[in-house]
């Protein structure tokens, strides 16, 4: 879901947290305890959307990416200056632009205006061209800025690294398969996940985890 990628950064930086989980009735997707948490004003400063982060100093933070970053910079996944930080954050954006063309392809179960074959076929053409070229692309700039196995900048683990990770572990079950098939030849970016999924912290987050939609 929209906190996972925060929740491993928290893994990473071996911090404790509160970890509020709202239960969704998936027939439905409703959730008694989210509207409650809407009507007390807990998600104003997100829109009424999840998720939010509250700081140790009580403020409150707003939109998943937002989030990521202040976690990343707060546990030093960002680099050492000003550009480091930039270039770390352009390989999680290349991440995220993949995301939204798997969005924009329109294949999934809350697409609504497309027939069960047209979303196959969409699906079929995601998975074995599109999202490979994307992976290749991102594969080729990333050995630009690695310097070494399983880091996408430089030689310590990054922002970069857990948007990687995000990318080709994280996703729905039901896509784990093609996203795997289409990234089997990516290389340096496989080696950069396996590199967040083996570290003890996130082993240990993601052995310990909770089933949940989000």
């Amino acid at each position: 879901g929209a906190a996972e990628t925060c929740r491993v950064i928290f893994a990473l930086g071996e911090a404790e947290y509160t970890d509020v989980r709202y239960k969704i009735d998936p027939a439905t997707f409703q959730s008694a305890e989210f509207n409650e948490a809407k009507e007390n004003g807990d998600l104003t400063l997100n829109l009424n959307r999840a998720p939010v982060l509250v700081t140790p100093q009580g403020k409150t933070i707003g939109q998943s990416k937002a989030i990521e970053r202040y976690l990343a910079r707060r546990f030093g996944l960002t680099g050492k200056t000003p550009e480091d930080e930039a270039m770390i954050d352009c390989i999680a954006e290349h991440c995220r632009d993949v995301k939204d063309a798997a969005r924009q392809k329109g294949f999934s179960k809350f697409t609504r205006n497309k027939s069960d074959e047209e979303k196959a076929e969409a699906r079929k053409e995601w998975f074995e061209n599109d999202m490979p070229t994307m992976l290749m692309k991102i594969e080729e700039a990333v050995k630009e800025t690695s310097e070494a196995d399983g880091y996408s900048f430089g030689a310590t683990t990054t922002y970069g690294d857990v948007a990687i990770w995000a990318l080709l572990r994280d996703c729905f079950p039901a896509d784990l398969d093609d996203t795997t098939k289409a990234a089997e030849k990516c290389v340096v970016l496989n080696a950069i996940a396996d590199q967040i999924q083996s570290n003890a912290g996130v082993a240990k987050y993601l052995s310990e985890r909770p089933d949940s939609l989000w």
